[in-house]
């Protein structure tokens, strides 16, 4: 099982304190970014550098956010993992993966492909070839609308949890004809309406595990994480300035390494352009790739 794209508790790592691993009949492995480092001795892979081979190390892989020293990290990391996975093409045992958002799916693919319109093409081949590659994927999503129609019929089975003050889309209407829309409305946490691909509906229940991580917990101290969250000696509020500057001065979309570039010029400081790369969010900034001379360019663009 792989768990990705969990929320920013990093509540994945509620499998760490679960029955299975703490008999040691499960093992788990923390996925992480290059910049981070695990101290308190769990098993971990540098989410850059995975392959295929390192299913073997573990029963349940974790990419936790905490695991990551940025959000473009993580989606980074997910997006290597997930490309590595798509080249699986001889296995015996199949794979549970689990993206806790869908949504954030789209949002990585796009850090590398140009449009968003190949992006869902994209993603959407691949849901549709992850039989062939041992690969069951579990969608979680707050919004059924989040997770294309493309995407939605390819389920096998889609559960509905409580709808609150949204209705189903228009093309699962037919399911009101069963459930009503107050009754769906009314649903428990626990309870959940379940379609299958031929249309058959059903309703159950689905207690909480007693391993989850509950609201209010620090669930990476209760599992013992210790991490070290590798940093330039350089960072900080001086160098964020002048790093603003430095944007400001050159035209636009330029790349980081200009960036870093500009700075030694003109500053005598060596910043390196992972570290530039790094404070850009804090700046109101973001790299958008796009492909340019036969490369795929780092372009610095304001935040949407």
């Amino acid at each position: 099982m792989i768990d990705t794209y969990g929320g920013k508790d990093s509540e994945g790592l509620g499998f760490l304190r679960s029955e299975y691993v703490a008999s040691g009949e499960k093992r788990a492995v923390l996925f992480r970014g290059n910049e981070v480092a695990v101290l308190s001795g769990q098993e971990n892979i540098a989410a850059p550098k995975f392959r295929l081979s390192d299913l073997e190390k573990g029963d349940i892989f974790i990419s936790a956010n905490a695991c990551y020293s940025s959000m473009d990290d993580e989606f980074a990391g997910v997006t290597k993992i997930l490309d590595v996975l798509w080249t699986r093409t001889n296995w015996t045992v199949p794979i549970c993966l689990i993206m806790r958002e869908a949504a954030n799916l789209v949002f990585s693919r796009l850090k590398i492909r140009k449009d968003q319109t190949l992006t869902k093409s994209e993603i959407t081949y691949s849901c549709k070839e992850s039989r062939h590659t041992g690969a069951g994927i579990f969608f979680d999503s707050v919004k059924p609308t989040s997770i294309d129609v493309d995407m939605r019929i390819l389920s096998d089975y889609l559960c509905l949890k409580n709808s609150g003050m949204y209705s189903l889309p228009r093309d699962m209407w037919w399911v009101y004809r069963t459930f009503s829309p107050a009754a769906m409305r009314q649903l428990r946490p626990a309870e959940f309406a379940i379609i299958d691909r031929w249309g058959a509906l059903g309703f159950g229940t689905f207690e909480m595990p007693p391993f989850h991580k509950l609201p209010k917990e620090n669930i990476q101290k209760l599992v013992g994480l210790e991490l070290q969250h590798l940093r330039q000696t350089t960072e900080g509020d001086e160098t964020r300035e002048i790093i603003r500057e430095a944007v400001l001065a050159l035209p636009p979309e330029s790349e980081c390494s200009q960036v870093a570039l500009w700075i030694k010029t003109n500053k005598g400081r060596a910043i390196a352009p992972t570290s530039v790369g790094r404070q850009l969010r804090e700046l109101g900034y973001m790299t958008k790739d796009e492909w340019r001379d036969g490369k795929v360019r780092h372009l610095i663009v304001p935040l949407p």
